[in-house]
């Protein structure tokens, strides 16, 4: 199980459906050295079960990871992303993952939430503030994305080129993107709006360090 967690945590990083066909392709595109990539190679098509590979590689990368054992069996890891929503970048140019997150199976589950189809972020700005606040980290969960909206839900959305938490308000042809911050203003997405307006997914959690 825990050789699973971790091919499903490497599969974040470099992205679902990614494949190789070579491992001299995957040495190139990941940055590492052939004997690295010949181990990582094997222990993510499930010929190696042994971690060394994962931890070199995360060494190279920088990266630090806990090796799963019996306490998290019960838990799903949900990975971070670099993409800081309110700074005004792309959620899909700045994807990178920074870590990976322990949440309880039950939790999720209760509160129907997707492990599988969620990021978790910081957030900028004090435009959702008191509730949300500069610093906080949103999980998000992206498979709601293709759904109908929600009035009155938080999503995570995208105008041209912003990146923001909004609560979304139903108004005539089109949305409001409503700021807890009753000193930011809303922004109303009507008509040609909609040309660049994205729905990444809908807030379901958010957490601070006090």
């Amino acid at each position: 199980m825990a050789a699973e967690k971790l091919r499903k945590y490497f599969n974040s990083i470099i992205g679902e459906g990614k494949r190789f066909s070579t491992q001299t392709e995957m040495a190139r595109y990941l940055g590492l050295g052939q004997t690295t990539a010949t181990k990582l190679y094997g222990f993510l098509d499930g010929a190696d079960t042994r971690f060394s590979a994962v931890v070199d590689w995360l060494e190279k990368l920088g990266g630090q990871i806990v090796l799963p054992d019996e306490e998290l069996e019960q838990f799903e890891m949900i990975p971070k992303v670099r993409a800081v929503a309110g700074a005004g970048e792309s959620l899909v140019t700045s994807g990178k993952v920074t870590g990976q997150y322990a949440f309880r199976e039950s939790f999720l589950k209760r509160e129907h939430i997707h492990p599988e189809k969620s990021v978790l972020m910081c957030v900028a700005g004090d435009s959702m503030e008191p509730l949300i606040r500069e610093g906080d980290t949103i999980l998000v969960d992206e498979s709601e994305k293709g759904k109908e909206l929600r009035d009155g839900h938080i999503f995570v959305v995208g105008l041209s080129d912003a990146l923001m938490v909004k609560r979304l308000a139903k108004i005539p042809n089109g949305w409001r993107l409503c700021s807890e911050n009753k000193e930011r203003p809303d922004i109303d997405v009507q008509g040609d709006d909609f040309n660049t307006f994205r729905v990444y997914g809908r807030v379901r959690w958010f957490g601070r360090v006090v």
